[in-house]
This record gives structure tokens, C-alpha cells and sequence, in this order.
């Protein structure tokens, strides 16, 4: 279903307490989205896109660790909408060796490149994508 199609229904009551107390009551559920502005997501399984991603910027990964990955596979991702978009990928850079990259995404009509703006190191497959 598309969500941007959805009529959220009409409220049968609004109360405002002060300024920034504000009370709606609907008559029937509404729905709310997946995903809000700011707020990450839950973790994904990664996808081509994500691997794309990652492989944009293993360069800037690579220059700034002084090393060169055999293994450059995007696992796993979580993704924050904000001015553009923000996203933490475990990436597989050995067998049992994983990275936690965090790539930001500008806007379009900037024409930036994607940038690799942190990383952790030594990881493994358990570890959970926390926002860092």
C-alpha cells in the first residue's frame, strides 16, 4: 500500500492546554510511518544499493586505515533520514572480520559525493549496529 495515499481521518476532538500541549482524538486508528524524519531505522538485511553504497566509499576507508580489502561486503545497514541520508553498514572486510562504517548522503541538488564520516573497527558478525 502506499503510504502517501493514506487519508488520515478527521479528529472528533482537539483540545490545546497550552501552546505545546496539544490533544487530538480520532475516531479510528491512524497510521503512523515506518520511518520518521531523524529517526533510524530498524536494521536490514544490506542490498545491491547498500553494497553500491559501500563501495563508493571504500576508497576513503581504505586511505584512511593504510589498507586494502579483499573482502569489501556489505552485510547488514540501518538508515537515518535527515538533510539527505545517513547510514551505518556492517561491511565483511575478512572471514570472521567486520567493520561498522557510517556514510552520509547529501541531497540531490548538491551534487557532494557520498562521504564516509566514521567507522569502527574489528567487529564481528554478532555485533549490533549501534548508532555511533
Amino acid at each position: 500500500m502506499n503510504r502517501s495515499n493514506r487519508k488520515v481521518p478527521d479528529p472528533l476532538m482537539a483540545r490545546a492546554d497550552s501552546a505545546s500541549d496539544i490533544t487530538v482524538i480520532f475516531s479510528e486508528a491512524v497510521p503512523i510511518p515506518d520511518k520518521l524524519f531523524g529517526g533510524w531505522s530498524s536494521t536490514e538485511p544490506a542490498t545491491g544499493e547498500i553494497q553500491a553504497i559501500a563501495d563508493q566509499v571504500r576508497s576513503q576507508l581504505e586511505e584512511r586505515e593504510n589498507k586494502k580489502y579483499a573482502v569489501f561486503k556489505a552485510v547488514e545497514f540501518k538508515s537515518q533520514l535527515v538533510a539527505g541520508m545517513n547510514f551505518i553498514i556492517k561491511v565483511q572486510v575478512d572471514d570472521d572480520d567486520f567493520m561498522h562504517i557510517r556514510v552520509y548522503e547529501s541531497l540531490p541538488h548538491t551534487n557532494k559525493p557520498l562521504a564516509l564520516t566514521n567507522y569502527q573497527t574489528h567487529k564481528a558478525r554478532h555485533d549490533e549496529l549501534a548508532i555511533f
